[in-house]
């Protein structure tokens, strides 16, 4: 049998110091982890004061200040300051469950050319948890249920936050693409590049993160948007595999006048103004305990800004320069890049795939 590979932790992270600390500690109590890599995307004084104060007690923390290119540029960034035989790729705002790297790396001894995805169940708060969250979370369990009966493959909907891969694999397809250049659905694109170099996707449920997902209704609606966006713009940049992107996916399966009402709202420039009135309407079931019909006008609102996103794009997004140097606290592992970096495409930034309903 192969000796279990080396395994180092990767996070991008950006204006979450709050989740820094538990984090930290909690990744570094498992000693299979070489390293503990965190990437802050960009300009964030207090996630870097708060590891920089870990670093005395962590000497396997390793942390860096990035250009603030997106999450995938930042995780790249991050593999590159480790020698580990194999990358964990961790979201920000989730928890790993003991041993998790471990059991990571020890797939990954039998079977090479593997990135493995764990689950991330969502730990929705005791009291009133906000819609967003609802809604990922029923999301989430969905897409679950359809990459475990076959009708989804791994990479062709990768969902990263809990994803091992062999570091050379991350290094030789690159988990940056100047190409895709939309700030949401870049796993998706990592999933399509990474299956086209040969890699094969494979989910394992007893690989488990606690996912603490926290979205205020801004934030809610501005995913929405950039979430149909960058459907769009997937489509383009896969436009042989996937074809072009039919934004009437997203009402097909409404009755024809609440699909038309969607369509007429969701290509004109009220459509932030409707949305945002619906979800401060879909409160209201809620006061009296009808949840199903707060999750109805939430849903109506959010595929308003989907169809509103495919018109009008994600909206201005900050401008970063991807191959700056960046300010880093690490060991020196005598590591350097070993591809070009590639400039950067008009901004328009990503993450994940939902299910429209």
């Amino acid at each position: 049998m192969s000796a279990t590979p080396s395994i180092s932790v990767i996070m991008a992270t950006l204006g979450r110091p709050e989740n820094l600390v538990e984090l930290v500690s909690t990744v570094l109590a498992e000693e299979a982890v070489r390293h503990f890599v965190v990437v802050v995307d960009g300009e964030d004084a207090d996630s870097m004061a708060v590891l920089a104060t870990m670093q005395a007690s962590f000497d396997r923390l390793v942390f860096v200040q990035g250009p603030g290119a997106g999450q995938l540029r930042a995780l790249e960034i991050g593999v590159t300051l480790t020698d580990a035989e194999v990358v964990l790729l961790l979201d920000d705002d989730v928890v790993p469950t003991p041993g998790l790297a471990g059991r990571h790396a020890r797939a990954h001894a039998s079977e090479p050319g593997l990135v493995l995805v764990g689950t991330m169940p969502v730990q929705l708060p005791a009291r009133r948890a906000d819609i967003g969250s609802l809604l990922y979370a029923r999301d989430y369990l969905a897409h679950c249920a359809r990459i475990e009966s076959g009708e989804y493959q791994v990479l062709d909907n990768l969902w990263l936050g809990n994803v091992s891969i062999r570091r050379s694999d991350c290094l030789s397809v690159g988990l940056y693409s100047c190409a895709f250049t939309a700030s949401y659905h870049a796993d998706r694109d990592l999933g399509i590049r990474l299956g086209a170099a040969g890699l094969v996707g494979r989910y394992d449920p007893s690989l488990v993160a606690a996912h603490r997902h926290r979205r205020s209704d801004e934030a809610f609606q501005r995913d929405s948007r950039r979430r149909g966006a960058g459907l769009v713009h997937l489509h383009q940049v896969h436009k042989e595999r996937l074809g072009p992107f039919d934004p009437k996916s997203f009402t097909s399966d409404l009755p024809a006048a609440l699909g038309a009402v969607v369509r007429r709202f969701g290509s004109a420039p009220c459509a932030p103004r409707i949305a945002r009135a619906l979800l401060a309407l879909s409160a209201l079931p809620g006061l009296i305990g009808w949840e199903s019909g707060r999750l109805a006008v939430a849903k109506l609102a959010r595929r308003i800004m989907l169809f509103w996103g495919t018109t009008a794009g994600e909206g201005p997004t900050p401008h970063a320069d991807p191959v700056r140097e960046v300010s880093t606290f690490a060991p020196d592992l005598s590591l350097a890049w070993t591809r070009t970096p590639e400039p950067p495409g008009p901004v328009q930034q990503t993450t994940r795939q939902f299910i429209a309903g």
